[in-house]
This record gives structure tokens, C-alpha cells and sequence, in this order.
């Protein structure tokens, strides 16, 4: 008997400890689940947070056309022709915008000039008129010290008079003196006028001719010119800055405005010294950028000067 109490009670211990077993199965179903579901919602938020930041993202800069050496010695050539054929409008007009220049400036020399001989001879008239306005006033008291002088009572009297009559009878010589002088000053002033606007008409006559000539010249080659001018300016924004200020450095310094010129007879066009078989080379490869050992002035071959009459 108590032997079959021990079965049964073994065998409700292991009932017990197999529906334990269960409980605790579906238990860590259940928090498997909860963190496969918290994940899942962890990812989605994750997600939702990247997305904006990847839309945001800057696009990657483009890096920019380099141009070749060549390239470059084909637009400093062509650069130079134009130049060049501007430089030859501009002296086939000769010296007439300076001498023109000049013409001015003298015309308003001139001008100013006579504007102070006129000015000073308005004050040579006011100090004339001044002086025989004194004149007047002398003579006045000269003529009452007379009349006085006949009613003196005493020689004392009559010599201070007679004094005082001659005082202003020498202050009158002074003033007529003085006006001798302002009067010779002003005719000399009034001659230099003469001149001065004879010559100030000549000048505007002159200044005519030349500027109907410059007219003339200009007509026939502005067209020309703004062409060139425009086109000088397209092939400046294809040369970089560093070597467009060079060649403009360059092409100031030299005499006969070249800055960029070709090799003949393996010399510079520039200066005319040989130039080295080595620099002929690097020149011909077009690798870089060589100029005259001598002048300064930047070379190129035959190959570029094929490409900018082509």
C-alpha cells in the first residue's frame, strides 16, 4: 500500500513538473515575440529617421574641364593677332588723337590766359578810376586853399597854405604818374589779348581740320575695330589670369607690342636670338608654357600657328 502511494505520488510530481515545463516554454515564446516585435519597431524608426539625412546629402562637385597647354598657346596667339591688327588701326590713325589732345589742352591754356589779362585790366580801370577821382578831390582843395590864402590875416597862415598847395599839387603828380603806368601796364594786357585770341583762333581751326581728318580715318575702320575689340575680349575670358596678366606685362615692355610670337629659323620672332635645340623640343611637345631667354616674349611652334589659321 505504501508502496502504490509513492507511484502515484511520483507520478503527480512529474505531471507537476511537466506542466511547469509548458508554462515556462510559453514564456520565453512570449519574450522571444516582444523582442522580435521590438526590434522590428526599433528598425522601422531607425529608417524612418536615415531617410531625410540621405535625401539631404550635397551633390559631389563636378571637377572642373582642365584645359590643355596647347589649348592655352592657341588662345594667347590668337589673343596676340588681334591685338596686333587693333595695334595696326590705331597707328594707321598716326598721331592725330594726341596732337588733338594737345590742341585742346593749349585751347584751354589759352582760354584761362586771356580770362586773367581780362580780369586784370578790370582792376587797372577801377585803380585809374580810382586815381583821377582822387585827382579831382586834390584839385578841389587846391582851389579852396587859394581862396583862403587871399583871407589870411598873417604870412604864418598863408605859407601853411601855400605848403598844403603844394602837398596836393605833388599828390597829384603822384596820381598821374601812377596813372601813366596802369595805363601802359593795360595796353600791354590789351596787346597780349590781341595774340592770345589770335592765336586761340587759329587753334580752333586747327583743332577742326584735325578732328574732320580723325573723322574721316575713324569711319572707315570703327566698325573694324569694335569687331576686333569684341573678339579681343571673348579670347581674354580664355586665357586664366595668371597668364593673361603676364602677356599683357609683356606685351607693354615690348616695343613693338608682341607678347607671344613664333619660332623662325629656330630663333624668336621677337628678338631674333637662336634658341636653344632643347627649348625648341619642349616647345614643339607642347607640354608647357616657354618663353624667350632673352625678351621675355612667350614662344610657340609652327603647330600653333597652323591650328589659329585653320
Amino acid at each position: 500500500m505504501a508502496k502504490k502511494e509513492n507511484i502515484e505520488g511520483a507520478e503527480v510530481t512529474e505531471v507537476t513538473e511537466a506542466e511547469e515545463v509548458k508554462k515556462t516554454k510559453k514564456t520565453a515564446k512570449k519574450a522571444t515575440k516582444a523582442e522580435t516585435e521590438a526590434e522590428a519597431q526599433e528598425e522601422v524608426a531607425a529608417s524612418t529617421e536615415e531617410a531625410p539625412v540621405e535625401k539631404q546629402e550635397a551633390p559631389k562637385p563636378v571637377d572642373p574641364v582642365e584645359v590643355s597647354v596647347e589649348q592655352k598657346l592657341v588662345a594667347l596667339y590668337t589673343l596676340q593677332q588681334v591685338d596686333s591688327k587693333i595695334d595696326e588701326i590705331r597707328a594707321y590713325r598716326g598721331n592725330l588723337p594726341l596732337e588733338i589732345q594737345d590742341i585742346e589742352d593749349e585751347i584751354a591754356g589759352l582760354e584761362t590766359r586771356i580770362t586773367n589779362f581780362k580780369d586784370e585790366s578790370k582792376k587797372h580801370q577801377k585803380d585809374i578810376s580810382d586815381y583821377k577821382i582822387k585827382i579831382k578831390e586834390t584839385e578841389a582843395l587846391i582851389k579852396k586853399y587859394e581862396e583862403q590864402q587871399n583871407n589870411v590875416r598873417n604870412n604864418r597862415e598863408y605859407d601853411s597854405l601855400t605848403k598844403e598847395i603844394e602837398y596836393q599839387q605833388l599828390d597829384n603828380q603822384l596820381s598821374e604818374k601812377r596813372i601813366k603806368e596802369i595805363t601802359a601796364k593795360d595796353n600791354d594786357l590789351a596787346t597780349k589779348v590781341a595774340d592770345a585770341q589770335m592765336r586761340l583762333t587759329e587753334l580752333k581751326a586747327s583743332l577742326k581740320e584735325k578732328k574732320d581728318e580723325l573723322h574721316s580715318l575713324v569711319e572707315g575702320t570703327e566698325k573694324e575695330e569694335e569687331q576686333l575689340l569684341q573678339r579681343s575680349a571673348d579670347c581674354e575670358k580664355l586665357v586664366e589670369d595668371r597668364l593673361l596678366v603676364a602677356y599683357k606685362r609683356i606685351r607693354k615692355n615690348a616695343r613693338n607690342g608682341l607678347a607671344v610670337v613664333g619660332i623662325f629659323d629656330e630663333a624668336c620672332g621677337g628678338c631674333f636670338n637662336r634658341i636653344p635645340p632643347q627649348h625648341q623640343l619642349d616647345i614643339c611637345t607642347h607640354k608647357k608654357i616657354i618663353v624667350c631667354e632673352y625678351c621675355g616674349r612667350i614662344l610657340v611652334d609652327k603647330g600653333i600657328i597652323a591650328q589659329y589659321n585653320a
